[in-house]
């Protein structure tokens, strides 16, 4: 699918009652109405409810849009992102309360945003622009009728962090443009892996985890995993499958499992150089998991082999049900798409999905680490990155289609004797089980 951006500017002036009365039921303090397209006045007062699962990005966006409009209250409750679909259902279902502000993850995003919940932004009064948003990121935020759901939180663009002091003693450098140079596609960097495999007496592996890998060749080739109701197997998953029984087979990647406490507990080993870095990653997995800076300084930002992807993220929407619309597009755009926003979460080594603030204050495009060095990852993810990443349009299977290569990861991770073939078949097998309104050959 295929957004076009539809540019509304001049029907955006769209108003909303419910700025004549107080969302806590008390008399509002400004009567007149102020068009969606108009900053609220300061001493706006109201209350806005939010399900999520980030606690660090909610403090942190919340604390700034309250700088700004101290009288605005907010009721958070944090929910495992796995658990938000079901939680959306059930409310819907039962004709339970629905968050004002709705979060939904990439991973079952394609199904949630097909619920009936959320306002379609690019309509009246929101107006919304998407093309205010960096291109990958556009198919990202629209359901299967083309409505705008939600807005992306923050970019998550990802290269490969690789440990220098490993890669200058196995591959001769730790410079990222040499790097590069070195490992154009993933067929060099194979042939690599079995060099440093055999330097380091089988001690080094070139990859932590067969999951990581997965699910950025997935993402990289920004390709749809259901396409007019069918799903080709070897087309959409085989490249995947393929480089992921090679990096077993092969001895590149360690069997680590994502995020078990030996994964956690590698990253201040000697043991692997490379793994997969979104702009989370940075925070999240390398510093939360050495907490003795064991390996501060140690870390370089490189573009993968064959470019780059997107990995995770979260949008904000409104939901129907929300009871002062005019206040929640406020926090959103705030949060979304000012300066402000970009300021904010800039403490947090994040980026922000609209373009507009970095041609703004380009400054914060910046940001650097202590296990990084001196390496601004900022600019490096937004000038190296992110030109390179492939949008992949979302489905109401995606959530399915998810955990069924997760199973077969499994299989593979745990079964040497599985290989590429009996793989596709297994997923094959398993995907017809599962979506059986879906052709799946």
């Amino acid at each position: 699918m295929i957004i076009t951006a539809t540019v509304l500017l001049n029907a955006c002036t769209g108003t909303d009652d419910s700025l004549i009365k107080q969302s806590t039921g008390q008399r509002q303090m400004h009567p007149q109405p102020v068009p969606y397209s108009e900053p609220l006045p300061t001493d706006y007062q109201g209350t806005l409810t939010m399900w999520g699962w980030d606690d660090d990005y909610y403090s942190t966006v919340t604390e700034a849009f309250q700088e700004i409009y101290p009288n605005v209250e907010f009721e958070y409750i944090s929910v495992a992102h796995k658990d938000l679909p079901q939680k959306y259902e059930t409310a819907l279902i039962s004709g339970g309360e629905l968050p004002d502000i709705a979060w939904s993850v990439i991973d079952s995003r394609g199904e949630v945003f097909e619920l009936d919940m959320w306002e379609p932004l690019e309509q009246e009064p929101y107006c919304f622009d998407i093309s205010q948003i960096y291109e990958y990121m556009r198919p990202r935020m629209v359901n299967t009728k083309g409505n705008v759901c939600g807005i992306e939180q923050s970019l998550s663009p990802a290269g490969l962090a690789y440990r220098k002091d490993l890669a200058k003693r196995y591959l001769g450098t730790d410079d990222p443009a040499q790097l590069e140079a070195m490992l154009p596609d993933w067929e060099s960097f194979i042939e690599k892996g079995k060099e440093v495999y055999q330097k380091s007496g089988g001690s080094v592996h070139m990859w932590f985890s067969l999951s990581d890998l997965r699910q950025f060749i997935q993402e990289q080739q920004g390709i749809p995993w259901v396409q007019d109701g069918t799903i080709n197997v070897e087309e959409t998953f085989g490249r995947s499958l393929e480089l992921i029984c090679r990096f077993r087979d092969e001895s590149i990647s360690d069997d680590l499992a994502a995020w078990t406490p030996a994964w956690n507990e590698a990253f201040n080993g000697d043991g692997h150089i490379f793994t997969t870095c979104a702009t989370w990653t940075v925070q999240f997995t390398i510093q939360s998991y050495d907490q003795k800076g064991e390996t501060e300084g140690h870390w370089g930002l490189m573009g993968a082999p064959e470019g780059n992807a997107n990995l995770g993220g979260t949008a904000m929407g409104i939901s129907k049900t929300c009871k002062d619309k005019r206040l929640a597009w406020e926090f959103l755009k705030f949060a979304t798409l000012s300066t402000e926003g970009a300021r904010a979460i800039n403490q947090i080594a994040l980026l922000t999905t609209a373009k507009k603030p970095y041609e703004e204050a380009p400054e914060l495009k910046s940001y650097k680490s202590p296990w990084f060095g001196e390496q601004d990852l900022g600019i490096y993810y937004m000038e190296k990155i992110v030109p390179q990443i492939k949008a992949r349009t979302l489905t109401p299977q995606d959530g399915v289609v998810h955990d069924s290569l997760n199973m077969i990861l499994e299989v593979i991770n745990t079964d040497r004797d599985v290989g590429y073939e009996e793989a596709a078949v297994f997923l094959k097998e398993e995907l017809k089980a599962e979506l059986k309104d879906i052709n799946v050959y």
